[in-house]
């Protein structure tokens, strides 16, 4: 995504031409997407607005499987809209893609996700 290190983005585009020709199929866990999250916030200083985008398209690629895609594309989109980090994009995401949808944490973004939260005194 960004070309760097020269060398290693050079591998992953050849890699690429063959998930694109058929020849692969890359399966995509979402801890992999938190990693990529991070790093391109941390590392390269991308917005999360651009990182949700560049993601989110890579995740409706040809011969991408994406697991619990449907959860890792809301968590992507709430990660580029909302404010907040992945990893709470997607714990509130998956909450809500398996009831009961109640989290139980000390971070106060949780109310920007639209999901019943509370510390572990308030349960």
């Amino acid at each position: 995504m960004t070309g760097h290190p020269q060398e290693l983005a050079e591998e992953v585009g050849d890699m690429l031409q063959k998930v694109e020709a058929g020849e692969l199929i890359l399966r995509l866990n979402p801890l992999v997407v938190a990693e990529c999250c991070w790093v391109l916030a941390s590392v390269y200083q991308a917005s999360p607005s651009d990182i949700s985008a560049a993601l989110l398209k890579f995740t409706n690629g040809i011969g991408i499987e994406t697991e619990e895609k449907d959860v890792v594309q809301q968590a992507l989109r709430d990660y580029g809209e909302k404010k907040v980090d992945f990893i709470d994009a997607y714990i509130a995401a998956h909450a809500k893609a398996n009831p009961p949808e109640d989290v139980v944490t000390w971070d106060k973004h949780f109310k920007r996700l639209h999901i019943r939260h509370g510390r572990p005194k308030d349960w």
